[in-house]
């Protein structure tokens, strides 16, 4: 038996008491989700960078291309975290290891999204970035897989490109940790 096959359980069983701990679960089931909402309230306010954002719809962009249109453009894994919200795997995307100079793009629509000048090495296995290129990151709250994140999506097409987090390194302290599938590279 290797450790990845002892390890992985166990921290998903860690992780998992974890967020049960978090999120106060008791065997009274009516103030157990007044509790957990009230401390989803509280967890939302510990993050930065517009996190209270409401979702929006597609009609909020300008780029307006029906999901029929989209999946002719894009290829199947493209379309699968682009417009699904997917992930692709860490360390396995084209930018979490490059070190070009230039603009990273939205792989959807082309606009320009992160400068290469804010990229670091986080070693999440993501391109990771300190901050976005101003008015073209749109932050959504996102409350997916028993978690409260901020989803990060172009703001010209609605693309899903990643997350934000609050541990990154200064000047801002934010990690913008994207796929590389979601982006694009235009080279200074």
């Amino acid at each position: 038996m290797n450790t990845k096959t002892i390890i992985l359980p166990i921290l998903a069983i860690v992780c998992g008491l974890g967020l049960v701990a978090f999120l106060g679960v008791t065997d009274n089931s009516e103030s157990n989700t007044q509790n957990t909402d009230k401390k989803v309230e509280a967890a939302e306010g510990l993050n930065f960078n517009k996190l209270n954002q409401k979702d929006t719809s597609m009609s909020d962009y300008k780029e307006k291309k029906s999901e029929s249109e989209w999946k002719e453009e894009l290829t199947e894994n493209e379309y699968r975290v682009l417009r699904q919200k997917g992930t692709e795997r860490a360390f396995t995307g084209e930018f979490y290891d490059h070190h070009e100079k230039g603009i990273y793009t939205c792989g959807a629509c082309n606009e320009k999204l992160f400068d290469s000048k804010t990229k670091y090495e986080s070693g999440s296995g993501w391109p990771s970035f300190y901050t976005t290129i101003e008015g073209n990151v749109k932050e959504i709250t996102d409350r997916s897989h028993g978690m409260v994140r901020t989803e990060v999506v172009c703001n010209n097409c609605g693309s899903h490109l990643g997350h934000v987090f609050n541990d990154g390194p200064k000047p801002t302290g934010m990690r913008y940790c994207i796929n590389s599938i979601s982006l694009d590279f235009e080279k200074e």
